[in-house]
């Protein structure tokens, strides 16, 4: 099945992973405002499409710190990945990489 939207990624999410895992990734903290603004700002995205326009070579290339990425799409920090994948961070950090992109990290000193 090919994915084309986040809806329908949620919905593979869900049939897959244990409930647990899928109430987890699924919810936010506390009271979940950052997981509402950030589907509210989502929901503010939108593309005007063109017709009859060639799209066979469009660039969608950027730089991120004058690193050269595939696409304006990065892999925001996400913790306990492992509960979704054996591998975890790596998997992902793998798949970024053959993306093209990059996964981000949140590190927090500890003392």
């Amino acid at each position: 099945m090919e994915i084309t939207n986040v809806s329908e990624y949620e919905a593979i999410a869900k049939k897959k992973l244990p409930k647990m895992v899928f109430d987890y990734c699924a919810s936010g903290a506390e009271d979940q405002w950052t997981l509402q603004e950030n589907r509210n700002a989502f929901s503010r995205i939108l593309f005007r499409p063109r017709i009859l326009i060639d799209v066979s070579k469009i660039d969608i290339t950027t730089t991120v710190l004058g690193f050269k990425i595939s696409m304006p799409i990065m892999i925001a920090p996400t913790g306990l990945q492992k509960m979704a994948h054996p591998e975890g961070e790596n998997a992902t950090a793998r798949a970024a990489s053959a993306a093209g992109t990059i996964m981000l990290l949140l590190i927090r000193p500890y003392g």
